[in-house]
């Protein structure tokens, strides 16, 4: 007579090592059918839609949002820079804490540096910063083909005026990393930072792309557009100044810095190297 190795004793718990064996095969029951119950991947997320068909299966809302809202496009919000001799945020303090040789004969503080403002008589003063609406800039990391590829498929979908005006970029060499930044939105009139006139030439622009091998600038700008469609690329070289390769083999990360006159914005990129160009 064959007595098996595993005898159970009424009254007492099964063995732990026993149990232990039997989760694997319960896991790979329940995976499928939470899988089928739940359209569940269980390698890849619901909305990598990039990762599971071709582009010729994007729908339209697909393309467009590689190129607004993904992995390699970014909506940031811009801060504004102030001067030196400009305060963050003013508070109305007649002139309590002025020289009285700085007191002007309107009984204005000419004082340097200091936090004070004109008192609007339509509003309690207070000493909390006056909020003004958001300005947004879309940034866009070009040189990746999921990328190129919905570019391409709002084209076959006749949505080409709605390609150009989200600014891509005219060319994509093989040794640059191109990065777009245009206009999101622009938080009040006036404010046009990537305008090329005649009198005042391009903007100055200062832009760097860093990742954790090094820190590079921009080998050539192009300014792309006007109005609500104008735009600025940046083409930056593919190693540093030591010719390391600025992105590694495996996933990476790379930090986008721009500068304008008045204004600043950084956006942050997880690039996997399967996807770029």
């Amino acid at each position: 007579m064959r007595v098996s190795g595993y005898t159970a004793i009424p009254g007492l718990p099964p063995a732990p090592g026993h149990c232990a064996a039997r989760l694997p095969a319960a896991f790979r029951t329940i995976l499928p059918i939470l899988t089928l119950l739940f359209g569940l991947h269980p390698f890849a997320r619901a909305d990598d839609f990039w990762k599971q068909k071709p582009p010729a299966q994007w729908s339209h809302a697909e393309a467009l949002k590689l190129v607004r809202r993904s992995p390699w496009a970014k909506v940031e919000v811009v801060v504004f820079l102030r001067r030196e001799n400009q305060a963050s945020y003013s508070i109305p303090t007649g002139t309590m804490h002025c020289d009285p040789d700085a007191i002007d004969p309107n009984g204005n503080c000419l004082q340097k540096g200091r936090i004070e403002a004109p008192v609007d008589s339509s509003r309690q003063p207070d000493g909390a910063p006056r909020l003004t609406p958001s300005t947004a800039f879309l940034v866009r990391w070009e040189s990746a083909a999921p990328v190129n590829q919905a570019f391409a498929r709002l084209e076959e979908l006749g949505e080409r005026t709605l390609a150009v005006f989200q600014g891509p970029a005219s060319r994509l060499p093989a040794d640059r990393y191109v990065i777009t930044v245009k206009l999101e939105q622009p938080g009040f009139a006036g404010f046009d930072p990537f305008a090329v006139t005649p009198a005042a030439g391009s903007p100055d622009l200062r832009a760097t792309l860093k990742t954790h091998r090094g820190t590079v600038a921009p080998l050539e700008i192009e300014f792309g557009g006007t109005g609500a469609t104008s735009s600025v690329h940046f083409f930056f070289p593919r190693t540093t100044l030591d010719g390391v390769p600025l992105l590694g083999p495996g996933l990476d990360a790379a930090e986008f810095t721009l500068r304008g006159a008045s204004f600043a914005v950084h956006s942050k990129f997880t690039l996997d190297p399967e996807f770029l160009l």
